[in-house]
C-alpha cells in the first residue's frame, strides 16, 4: 500500500474527485454565463425593455404625424385654420382689432 492509498486517496478516488470538481465548476460558468453574458437573462430583460420603449416611441410619434397631416390638410383648405394659425404663432390681428397682451409678473402674483 503507498502513502497515497494509506490517505484515502485512490486513484480512482482522485479521479471521481476532480470529475466532480470540474463538473461543478463548469456548471457555474455556465449559470454566470447565461446570466451575464452578451446573451444572458440579464442582456434579454434589458433589450426588451428597450423594445418596448421604442414601440411606445413609435406609437406616439405616429399619433403626432396624424395630427400634423390633420393640420396640413386644414391650412391647405380652411382659411379659419390659417388665420387661427397667424393670430396664435404670429401675434397677428385683423385691421382695425386692438391685440391685448396680458403678462403675469412675478411681483403680482406674490412670488
Amino acid at each position: 500500500m503507498s502513502a497515497w492509498e494509506s490517505r484515502g486517496f485512490s486513484d480512482a478516488g482522485l479521479r471521481r474527485k476532480a470529475a466532480a470538481l470540474a463538473s461543478i465548476i463548469a456548471l457555474i460558468a455556465l449559470v454566470v454565463g447565461s446570466l451575464f453574458g452578451d446573451r444572458g437573462m440579464l442582456q434579454l430583460v434589458a433589450q426588451r425593455e428597450r423594445a418596448e420603449a421604442l414601440q411606445r416611441q413609435i406609437e406616439e410619434l405616429r399619433a403626432e404625424n396624424v395630427a400634423l397631416a390633420a393640420d396640413i390638410t386644414a391650412l391647405k383648405s380652411d382659411p379659419r385654420a390659417i388665420e387661427r394659425l397667424a393670430r396664435e404663432e404670429l401675434g397677428l390681428a385683423r385691421p382695425g382689432e386692438t391685440e391685448f397682451v396680458i403678462r403675469e409678473d412675478a411681483a403680482s402674483t406674490g412670488r
